[in-house]
Parts: C-alpha cells; sequence; structure tokens
C-alpha cells in the first residue's frame, strides 16, 4: 500500500489525511513534497489574510510508519516552526502513538485524540475586513 494524503480545509486550517505507509523511499518524499507545497502557500496565506498557516496531520489510516517516516514528521515539525506554521497530529493509531512515545516524540509534536479536537486547539485566526476567504 503506498502514501496516500488527501487536502481539506477546515475553518482555515489545513487538514491533511495521510493513509497506507510512511516510510523510506519514495513515500517519505512524496509526504515531504507535500509538506513543501503547504508551507509555500503560508506567505501567500499571510499576506492575503493575516494569519499564520495552520495544519493538522489526520494520521488515522496510516497503516505502518518506519524510522524514515519519523523523520519526516520531524522535518515537517521543523520546516513549520521555520515558517510560522503550527502542525498537529490527530487521530493517532495505537502503533503510531507507541512508537512516538518510545522515541520521545510524543513531547515534541501537539498530539490529540480527533481532527475536531487539533482544529479547535488553534487559536481562531484574527479577523479583519480582508481576512475572509470567501473574498477574492
Amino acid at each position: 500500500m503506498s502514501l496516500e494524503i488527501e487536502e481539506n480545509e477546515v475553518q482555515g486550517i489545513i487538514v491533511l489525511e495521510v493513509s497506507g505507509r510512511l516510510v523510506l523511499g519514495q513515500e517519505s518524499m512524496d509526504f515531504r513534497g507535500k509538506i513543501k507545497e503547504v508551507l509555500e502557500k503560508s506567505d501567500w496565506i499571510k499576506e492575503k489574510w493575516g494569519w499564520q498557516t495552520r495544519i493538522v496531520l489526520d494520521l488515522g489510516k496510516l497503516a505502518f510508519i518506519d524510522s524514515a517516516g519519523l523523520g519526516a514528521l520531524i522535518a515537517a515539525r521543523t520546516a513549520s516552526a521555520n515558517r510560522g506554521a503550527g502542525i498537529k497530529l490527530a487521530n493517532l493509531t495505537k502503533k503510531l502513538r507507541d512508537a512516538l512515545a518510545i522515541t520521545k516524540l510524543v513531547t515534541v509534536f501537539d498530539v490529540y485524540d480527533s481532527v475536531e479536537e487539533a482544529i479547535k486547539s488553534f487559536p481562531p485566526a484574527p479577523h479583519t475586513p480582508e481576512a475572509t476567504p470567501a473574498q477574492s
């Protein structure tokens, strides 16, 4: 099973639903590429609507992750922080939760039981006259 990433937007927050395997090779490269693509929009989002990019990674359908996949998650967090973007993990499988606990990465990430909880944890986007995505 290869890696699939579905992008959605909920209340101005980018939700990436990750499914399949996040492993060494093309899968981890694809994941890093998707994060880079999302973060490249962050300057535009801030300029257009006045808020930082906010990302939730929905990992409930992630079947397997190896050390390269964990490295890709860390790289995503670092790249997000460097751009001033927030990134949170949601809907972790038991195996992924255990892997994060064993590696102590659970202390590095903001982890939530559901996508909804992760979305609610972000502060609301500032409301300015030009800060509504519906206006183009």
